[in-house]
């Protein structure tokens, strides 16, 4: 069949309105719209059916003028004849022309957002896909296009008409979810990404949100009602005035590794990048951020190189913590007198000594229980006093440096308790360096 044929096919069997008929053959043409496409061949298919006014051709008049066709029904009046009322559309139902009414309720949404680009998406039941898969197979319409496509950009259209965007279909700051049956829709918001390094100086803050176990984050007794088992942590205390800036919902820290909450995080900082969720505001300036950021935290944290960042970078932050080096320096307490020829013994042990650990009975309920090898590449030691020293440990990441000093009950070996045959505890640690391999952004 030609296109005429086709259409007119197509129209005998069902009411189509002209968003969906001209969507059949919108692969044909160029430099118009699926609606113009659809008035157009309805209205030659009329001009046409005109030119002989047989009862046959007015009963194909009628039908015509059931989809909308408006040149069918002024023919039909011309010769006295009623034309019969305009049906719902078999594929959309008619859902389309609902466009103008659900940019004018989310307008007003989009303007509580600062942003460049959106993405329209459409949400419709799987019987209107099968209609237009069915309509399709029986009428061969190859070059058609599918109904969200269209609920898409018009949408989008329509929103461009009012408000200056673009669309990024890699990207975009925010996305519209639309469901047209029920005139509602949905926006998910691009967070913003930004890299930085931490340095921690009190033992008593986690780094992110740690829930009271009792309550899981609902308030009780246990924890004044807060939810929360520790008052603050570096992720709260970097979202403060992340959310000052940037008017987001939350903030997520996403860190290369942590320490211990009575760790601290010294040297040059623990990368991390933190995902404002939901911002409002996108164009801050960075730097002010970090600068706001230290004021407010002074004595208890501070943020390094601030810089945008990506989702991208937290899988390489996540995927690159194992690999990347650590140096550590631990206060040790021993049980026994330990000689300077003893330590000078323990350094040459563990100068590039690969040793195995299982998962530490401290963190067994939320780790899974395996036997993982590290590398420690050297200790360097200084007696303090009789019951005191000092190492300097550097070591592959991942390692549970407490465990290396205490043996663990034997679950890490060798360790320095096992070296010096005493029993060693860790009673101070903290973090000096971390040597994270670069972020390249392909």
């Amino acid at each position: 069949m030609n296109l005429e044929e086709k259409a007119l096919n197509i129209l005998l069997n069902h009411a189509i309105c002209d968003y969906c008929l001209g969507r059949q053959f919108s692969n044909l043409g160029t430099g118009t719209t699926n609606l113009y496409r659809g008035q157009t061949i309805k209205t030659y298919l009329a001009m046409n059916l005109s030119s002989s006014l047989s009862e046959e051709n007015i009963q194909k008049l009628q039908i015509l003028s059931q989809s909308g066709s408006v040149m069918a029904k002024n023919i039909l009046r011309k010769e006295n004849i009623s034309p019969d009322n305009t049906q719902k559309c078999y594929i959309c139902e008619n859902y389309l022309d609902r466009a103008n009414e659900l940019v004018e309720l989310i307008i007003p949404k989009l303007k509580d957002y600062e942003f460049r680009t959106i993405l329209v998406g459409t949400s419709l039941p799987k019987e209107f896909h099968e209609r237009e898969l069915k309509n399709k197979e029986n009428f061969d319409t190859i070059s058609s296009e599918y109904l969200k496509q269209e609920f898409n950009r018009i949408i989008g259209k329509k929103l461009a008409n009012k408000i200056a965007l673009e669309t990024d279909f890699k990207s975009p700051d925010i996305v519209i979810e639309v469901e047209p049956l029920t005139s509602s829709f949905k926006l998910r918001i691009k967070p913003l990404y930004i890299f930085g390094r931490y340095l921690k100086y009190l033992r008593t803050i986690p780094q992110t949100r740690w829930p009271c176990r009792n309550c899981k984050g609902k308030g009780c007794k246990e924890c004044s009602n807060t939810g929360k088992r520790y008052a603050e942590s570096v992720e709260e205390l970097v979202e403060i005035e992340a959310l000052n800036h940037t008017k987001g919902k939350k903030v997520t820290l996403h860190g290369a590794g942590r320490e211990d909450i009575d760790a601290l995080m010294l040297g040059s900082g623990r990368p991390f990048v933190m995902e404002v969720i939901a911002p409002k505001v996108r164009s801050i300036n960075i730097k002010e951020l970090e600068e706001s950021t230290n004021k407010s935290t002074k004595e208890k944290i501070e943020v390094r190189e601030y810089r945008w960042s990506s989702k991208k970078e937290i899988i390489h932050l996540k995927s690159s913590a194992k690999d990347s080096i650590k140096k550590y320096r631990a206060l040790i307490e021993y049980d026994k007198s330990v000689s300077g020829k003893e330590l000078r013994i323990l350094e040459k042990e563990f100068n590039n000594r690969m040793i195995k650990q299982r998962t530490p009975d401290r963190v067994s309920h939320r780790r899974a229980d395996k036997i993982r090898e590290k590398k420690i590449f050297s200790i360097k030691c200084e007696i303090k006093n009789a019951e005191e020293f000092e190492a300097i440990i550097t070591c592959d990441g991942g390692c549970y440096v407490k465990e290396l000093i205490s043996g663990d009950n034997g679950r890490t070996k060798p360790s320095i308790s096992e070296i010096l045959n005493v029993q060693a505890f860790c009673k101070e640690l903290d973090v000096l360096e971390i040597e994270d391999k670069p972020f390249i952004d392909e």
